[in-house]
């Protein structure tokens, strides 16, 4: 494991917060479209937001058994724009997300966004109580591997080959769900290669989803509170999956 601490070229792609709460009765996407746009935080509406259904049906009767693809979206939410195109906040009846893309800056500033669009979200829906907070971070790991070095020198956590396996590796995708006793928090610890390129870097993606569900008041510091505290788990999960020469290429 790496020693925690700052680092000045975080390899951070994507940062997010994300808060589901119990919404009051009767919210609606089409109410909730139509507060939104009516207040002016900074931000424009960019599209709705989307939940896809996939699947298949297959009938057994015909002969020979038919087979039906079930492909179907709903909308769900509104997706609404920061003036920079460096925020996008994604609202539902059920919840919102604030995602900051690259250049990433500082928690601090992820959060105190966070906070000023919960105020916006929270006169729209005028939620019970929050029932889950999140916050997840997407790396992209530029390695300076060529084609038969090992990711052993700067990632912890992947399996180890059997001797008798050719030792290059070309993709891999792993993900480990871990439960934080102390902190009653889960994260989930994604770490993928699609394809290894001809010529270095080779980009890996360590993508770390912290979250707990459980019961935090809409009003008081609660649920920023605990907020905290599952970025201090995520710093340790990714510190922990990597090695201190992977580490020097951030500083």
């Amino acid at each position: 494991m790496a020693q925690v601490r700052q680092l000045a070229h975080a390899p951070i792609v994507e940062a997010l917060v994300d808060i589901k709460v119990q919404p009051a009765e009767g919210t609606t996407v089409e109410s909730l479209e139509k507060t939104l746009s009516s207040r002016n935080f900074g931000y424009y509406i960019k599209g709705p937001v989307l939940r896809g259904q996939f699947g298949f049906v297959i009938n057994p009767q015909d002969m020979p058994p038919t087979q039906q693809i079930l492909n179907s979206a709903t909308i769900v939410g509104v997706r609404m724009h920061s003036a920079d195109e460096r925020y996008v906040a994604q609202f539902t009846t059920q919840g919102f997300t604030l995602s900051r893309l690259e250049p990433y800056e500082s928690w601090e500033a992820l959060v105190g966004e966070t906070m000023r669009i919960w105020s916006e979200f929270r006169a729209c829906v005028n939620p019970a109580y929050i029932h889950r907070v999140a916050t997840r971070f997407i790396n992209n790991l530029r390695l300076p591997l060529k084609v038969g070095e090992r990711f052993e020198q700067y990632l912890t956590g992947l399996p180890n080959m059997p001797a008798a396996f050719p030792q290059t590796v070309s993709s891999f995708l792993q993900r480990f769900v871990i439960y934080d006793e102390p902190s009653g928090a889960t994260a989930v610890l994604t770490q993928a290669l699609e394809a290894f390129p001809t010529e270095p870097p080779v980009g890996v993606i360590l993508d770390i989803d912290v979250f707990r569900e459980s019961r935090f008041s809409v009003e008081g510091s609660a649920a920023w509170d605990y907020l905290a505290k599952l970025r201090i788990l995520k710093n340790r999960f990714f510190f922990g999956a990597l090695t201190e020469k992977a580490v020097e290429l951030y500083l």
